[in-house]
């Protein structure tokens, strides 16, 4: 007798149908510490969440307008980028957090939360706070309701363990990781075999190796201060100090305008980020090799035209270890 399927504490919502040779970018944005300012430090913080209004929410600085930004593509005729937002958080919030979105201005196309309630009546309080099966799970799932042709952005942050996770994912993805393999190495990350033989279940689900289905990820940082801490998975992982950052690594690789890069700029000024915050975000960029002169050049145009900042002074040359590592970042 066949076993039955591996049931996972995931909840998702998916409101967008599409053809099956449909082909374009595709977001995937983590809510809390990365689009939400939320706590998870403590027993406190998780037992508050539940209880918290829309308007309780704290929105990360830029972050609202990064994703308009997304969702608008990279010309003013907006292409409707599909968004879709994955959170540990219970999914009794949807309602909230999907209000908090519509009063944000965000489009979205989708959600997927954890399912708490199972996991409270089974008795498994330490579910609450794992992160891995539960994120592969969520990503895998999701991605068995979109064509082949999807190319996924990843948004998360480092206060948990979503770099890996994302590793994880994009590697399980493109069959870099074999089934074979998969236990294995799952369980180094302290996953479960019969979560392992879940996760399985789902890649197979998601359909055949898709070298091409994960483009990059962008990890907001909070705890690591030093970015080299990410020279080894740079280009596919960018680590992005502000949502400036983001906007700058989007705008490179096409996925938003340049205007598109000065309205975050802007919103972030309304956030009180100082004109030399946002020149030392730049400057990084530019030492990371991201950004060529000729776009250093444009930028700095636009940003003394609209009044966020002046770059004064020689820029950073290209530090040779991100050079080396980011050679290939065209291929993506």
């Amino acid at each position: 007798m066949a076993s039955k399927p591996k049931r996972f504490p995931v909840h998702s919502v998916n409101k967008r149908e599409y053809p099956p040779d449909w082909q374009g970018e595709v977001f995937t944005c983590d809510i809390d510490r990365t689009y939400l300012d939320t706590r998870f430090s403590s027993l406190e913080g998780i037992a508050r969440i539940p209880f918290e209004g829309a308007l309780d929410k704290v929105t990360i600085p830029g972050m609202a307008q990064l994703l308009k930004e997304v969702r608008r593509g990279p010309t003013m005729v907006s292409r409707q980028t599909p968004i879709y937002f994955v959170s540990s958080s219970p999914n009794q919030l949807r309602r909230v957090l999907e209000r908090k979105f519509l009063l944000d201005g965000i489009e979205f196309d989708g959600t997927t939360f954890k399912n708490w309630g199972a996991l409270l009546r089974r008795g498994r309080f330490s579910g609450l706070k794992k992160q891995v099966s539960y994120k592969l799970a969520a990503l895998l799932g999701n991605r068995a309701a979109l064509p082949p042709g999807a190319r996924e952005i990843l948004l998360g942050d480092d206060l948990e363990v979503d770099p890996i996770i994302y590793g994880l994912y994009r590697r399980i993805l493109s069959g870099e990781i074999t089934m074979r393999e998969l236990p294995a190495v799952l369980a180094r990350h302290g996953v479960s075999a019969d979560d392992a033989r879940g996760i399985a279940e789902l890649k197979l689900r998601a359909g055949g190796n898709m070298p091409g289905g994960v483009v990059r990820a962008l990890i907001r940082t909070e705890r690591t201060e030093n970015p080299e801490a990410f020279l080894a998975s740079w280009p596919w992982l960018a680590p992005c100090h502000d949502a400036f950052q983001m906007a700058l690594v989007l705008w490179d690789q096409g996925s938003i305008g340049a205007g598109g890069a000065m309205r975050v700029a802007r919103n972030l000024r309304l956030f009180d980020v100082s004109p030399g915050s946002l020149e030392t975000s730049l400057r990084e960029m530019v030492r990371r090799g991201l950004l060529s002169a000729e776009q250093v050049d444009e930028l700095a145009v636009l940003l003394e035209e609209q009044g966020l900042c002046r770059i004064q002074g020689p820029l950073p040359e290209v530090d040779p270890a991100w050079a080396a590592v980011g050679a290939g970042r065209s291929s993506g």
